[in-house]
């Protein structure tokens, strides 16, 4: 009995995952206007069920928003949200509603200028507002039908309205451009809503594109420029990025991960914000941070302003690791925190929200890419908790001199509720700045 108890705490200090599943689908459904509605997209081919897979997750108050990129034909909403009150199969609700959500698979253009044609994942910033990068097209894992530009989306997310939709021009995204991750910076010194940026990974043409939302311009930093380490390779391209803590002067560093290395890439916003800045500039502010070491690679991470830690998925691992900034960045300072084969298999996005507390979606992308999903099993996953509970008693905590004196004394599970009202805790002002 003793050995199996020591067995278990072993286990449980490697980092399993004990993390039950807030929502999890075996196909993902969603909550059709009429059964007779969802029968016609069916037979018209607008709604092919095993063609649905999840790649990004984003909170807000009791909504979680749940991104799905027509990767495939049979996708009849891209961005969607569910209740966080609602069943854990909910089925989801196409945002901002069906009428501008919907796009027939036949279809040659948009109807809607609030119409998100596909979506892989979106940012939710401290002014409520949504942002999303659309793609513009079809099916692209075959012939890639684009029927709108590939633009920048932000909604409101008090009234659902849409505050702008930036068309990129041609010098900005390229034929082979696929966007993946979006982050807004709101940072600056002297900020207001309106003096914001987003940064976007382009993963297709190895990219990052700057938006000023004060000037509504765009421009593009290419791979070259950024200069990454060649040992990584040019497959895969820059899939995700985040951003740190605030400096005094109001820049931040972007942070960025090449799904191909397992090195960890920062940039200062204080070059990026500069349209005009020279190449040479761009290539030497790149740093590498450090190596998190073998099979660490990874599609997403989310950096948690209230406890400095950067969170990133890894796929080899099946499991999530964690850095708190402010320590060096080797393999016994990122940890694996969380891992769990089945729980996690592909560990594709990861999110911080305002109130504390980590999500996590795993959709095992590589069987749905190459054909060999079993739709009778749980493929989708959405998982959470809070921040302080999941790096507890690893390197990413950071305790204080009292703390790490009477260690000893656990504190309790903080048992966070999974809803919030507006601004309703200092940690939302602390991560509004990001």
């Amino acid at each position: 009995m003793a050995a199996s108890i020591i067995f278990l705490i072993l286990l449980l200090q490697q980092g399993m995952c004990l993390l039950p599943p807030k929502f999890q689908w075996k196909v993902i459904d969603y909550k059709w206007e009429s059964n007779a509605a969802k029968q016609k997209a069916i037979q018209a081919g607008d709604y092919i069920p095993e063609n649905n897979m999840p790649t990004g997750v984003a909170r807000w108050r009791d909504k979680l928003f749940i991104t799905i990129p027509r990767w495939k034909d049979g996708v009849p909403s891209s961005l969607n949200y569910v209740s966080l009150n609602g069943t854990q199969q909910e089925a989801l609700n196409p945002y901002p509603n069906w009428a501008e959500a919907y796009v027939p698979s036949k279809t040659c253009c948009l109807h809607s200028k609030r119409t998100v044609v596909s979506t892989f994942r979106v940012f939710i910033d401290g002014y409520d507002r949504l942002w999303v990068v659309d793609n513009g097209v079809l099916d692209m894992t075959d012939e890639a039908k684009r029927i709108a530009p590939a633009s920048l989306m932000i909604f409101d997310l008090n009234t659902d309205e849409l505050i702008l939709r930036h068309e990129f021009s041609n010098d900005v995204v390229q034929d082979s451009s696929v966007l993946t991750s979006v982050v807004a910076d709101i940072s600056s010194k002297g900020c207001s809503c309106d003096n914001s940026y987003a940064y976007i990974a382009d993963m297709g043409s190895n990219a990052l594109i700057v938006y000023s939302l004060k000037n509504d311009e765009a421009w593009r930093i290419d791979h070259d420029s950024l200069n990454f380490d060649p040992e990584d390779g040019d497959d895969g391209g820059m899939l995700s990025i985040a951003l740190g803590p605030v400096k005094g002067d109001g820049s931040c560093d972007l942070y960025m991960q090449l799904p191909s290395s397992t090195n960890l890439y920062k940039i200062s916003t204080k070059l990026l914000r500069d349209k005009n800045i020279p190449k040479d500039q761009i290539k030497n502010g790149l740093q590498v941070v450090g190596d998190r070491g073998p099979l660490s690679q990874g599609t997403a991470c989310d950096f948690d302003p209230a406890t400095k830690v950067l969170f990133n998925t890894q796929l080899s691992r099946n499991g999530i690791g964690c850095w708190h900034v402010d320590k060096p960045f080797n393999e016994e300072n990122t940890p694996v925190i969380i891992s769990d084969c089945n729980m996690l298999e592909f560990p594709n996005d990861i999110k911080v929200d305002h109130d504390g507390d980590i999500w996590i979606l795993s959709d095992r992308q590589s069987k749905f890419l190459y054909g060999s999903m079993d739709f009778t099993q749980m493929n989708f996953k959405v998982l959470t908790a809070p921040v302080a509970d999941v790096i507890m008693d690893t390197p990413c905590e950071k305790k204080s001199g009292f703390n790490k004196a009477f260690g000893f004394m656990k504190r309790p599970k903080s048992g966070r509720s999974t809803t919030s009202s507006k601004n309703s805790s200092a940690r939302s002002d602390k991560r509004s700045k990001n």
